[in-house]
């Protein structure tokens, strides 16, 4: 789907990404409660009954009145904050820092991704290059931060060479070459003073990259018979883009699977970084809660040391409660929650915002 919806550009964004007002339509929900922000995210609790908490939410933002700009690019972050991305829960940070006065608001969706984890991507497709060339495992051809690592790790994998290792190591260089590597961003980046969208693919691939990887398809078919099912799936699995935060392991566990010729499933083992989601999120779940609900006198007598630390990081982010804050927070909150339990984003949604935001860089590009 990624390659019907976005499209490759050279061209370099300043500080100014992709204007949250384009999307803030898509957040118009009911007016039968009275609210006007309240959208299918936070709401999708509503179909399995009442939701005091969604009556609650909507009661303080009746209470805000009509919001400036700037204060709804905060409620559309709060709105588009997943869990699900490779970048959570440090987005969920810079979320509160934006909430507490932060002029950083710049937040990658789905497909977006940073320029910090397009060079991962590159690096890994070139040690597969290296592997396939015969080259050394100390040789670097180009340098980057933690280019050597990846090779290491691609070697260890893939182990001595083997024909058939070869035709699925190639298979696998173009399926991950070929994903888009999407940099491009929403919001305001304080961070960078400016973003290149080029390189949008790990490699530069010839014209006919489909037709050789058909026929490394058909050979390793021909090879394997049934067991090629496994080593043929898309690159990073068959529902992940770059932007989820399972894509380097799928990858992982591909390559890892071509070293030992024998799918190897859950192996090698979780990066702890990405592990133990939902036990995370219920962490931050309580700390959010407990903002939003004024009980942050309660935050140091009954927390964890991992509640407490993110309690006070978070807390301090914040800064002093208000009841736009609160109600800033009370929609991340909800959002977050939902996704745990409901699957709060219906593809349809995706692809509405991730058109909007093609169609902008189209007319950016264009000089409209």
């Amino acid at each position: 789907m990624e390659h019907t919806l976005l499209t490759a550009r050279e061209m370099v964004l300043s500080r100014e990404g992709i204007p949250y007002h384009l999307i803030c339509h898509l957040m118009e929900g009911s007016y039968e409660r009275g609210h006007t922000y309240c959208d299918g995210n936070l709401a999708s609790g509503r179909y399995f009954g009442s939701d005091e908490d969604l009556d609650e939410i909507n009661g303080l933002e009746k209470s805000l009145g009509k919001l400036t700009p700037d204060k709804m690019d905060l409620r559309v972050m709060a709105d588009f904050c997943c869990i699900w991305r490779y970048d959570y829960p440090q987005r969920l940070y810079d979320m509160c820092a934006a909430i507490g006065g932060n002029q950083h608001t710049a937040f990658g969706l789905h497909y977006q991704i940073s320029s910090k984890r397009r060079q991962e991507l590159i690096d890994y497709a070139e040690a597969l290059k290296l592997w396939l060339s015969d080259g050394a495992q100390n040789e670097k051809p180009y340098s980057s931060q933690g280019f050597q690592s990846i090779v290491n790790k691609v070697f260890q994998y893939l182990g001595k060479k083997d024909p058939l290792k070869k035709l699925l190591v190639e298979r696998t260089y173009y399926g991950l070459s070929s994903r888009a590597l999407n940099c491009s961003f929403w919001g305001y980046n304080a961070q960078q003073t400016e973003v290149s969208l080029h390189p949008y693919t790990a490699q530069d691939l010839p014209g006919n990259w489909h037709e050789r990887m058909s026929v490394l398809e058909k050979a390793i078919r021909k090879e394997m018979g049934h067991q090629a099912h496994d080593f043929l799936c898309d690159v990073g699995g068959s529902a992940e883009p770059a932007c989820h935060f399972k894509f380097v392991r799928r990858v992982d566990i591909l390559v890892s699977s071509i070293g030992c010729l024998r799918w190897r499933g859950n192996l090698p083992a979780k990066d702890t970084s990405i592990s133990g989601r939902r036990a995370i999120t219920a962490l931050y779940l309580d700390v959010l809660e407990k903002y939003w609900r004024g009980n942050s006198a309660a935050q140091n007598s009954r927390a964890g040391k991992e509640q407490e630390k993110a309690g006070k990081e978070l807390f301090g982010l914040l800064g002093e409660e208000t009841t736009f804050k609160r109600w800033l927070v009370a929609s991340l909150w909800k959002n977050i929650k939902n996704q745990t339990q409901y699957h709060a984003f219906p593809m349809k949604r995706w692809v509405e915002f991730v058109r909007i935001g093609e169609d902008y860089l189209r007319g950016k590009a264009s000089g409209k």
